[in-house]
């Protein structure tokens, strides 16, 4: 009983070492898309790896996953990606011995391009690996991942701004071409 919860122990210590990051653009406009990187910030060592399950939570109201693909770290396994739902299945053709530290999946996002400007939303990674017969060998939460919705100016902003700056400059100019002339 005491080995089985020393393995237990062992196991939940390998796990915490092992975080899932997400990487890309933190800040985008409605409408705008995303690409961001699944990351695993260390190597997931002592336990084979057959499958895993790569699940994304993220408000449906303001993003909308448009495609997955696999990174460096899924290379050679059979990825079966749902982007829209926020989760992605990777089947090894040989039983993997952990997994080294890098790139699991490339996520891509669009902003709605109704969402409510300026917002905050989240995205929370978390994989799941098993081994063939089904049994969990590793549960790894990830760190929650801020995207901030921001609006885009507006043509008549633009407008607006280039007219004074051009007010500006012709204000500007004519006492220098005067002092120029004497």
């Amino acid at each position: 009983m005491t080995l089985m919860a020393l393995m237990c122990l062992g196991t939940t210590l390998r796990e915490a070492h092992s975080a899932l990051l997400i990487s890309g653009p933190a800040a985008g406009a409605p409408g705008e898309e995303l690409t961001l990187s699944v990351i695993l910030d260390a190597p997931l060592t002592g336990f084979d790896i057959d499958e895993l399950t790569l699940s994304l939570d993220f408000d449906h109201a303001v993003l909308t996953g448009i495609d997955a693909t696999e990174g460096a770290l899924l290379s050679g396994s059979s990825m079966t990606p749902n982007a829209a739902g926020g989760s992605a299945v990777a089947s090894f053709l040989a039983t993997q011995s952990g997994l080294p530290s890098g790139v699991l999946a490339i996520w891509k996002f669009r902003i709605d391009p109704l969402a409510n400007v300026p917002t905050l939303t989240f995205i929370t990674p978390r994989l799941q690996t098993f081994i063939v017969d089904s049994e969990p060998t590793a549960d790894i939460p990830g760190a929650a991942f801020t995207i901030h919705v921001i609006p885009e100016p507006s043509l008549s902003v633009l407008l607006i701004a280039g007219l004074f700056l051009l007010g500006t400059l012709r204000h500007i100019r004519p006492p220098a071409a005067i002092m120029a002339r004497r």
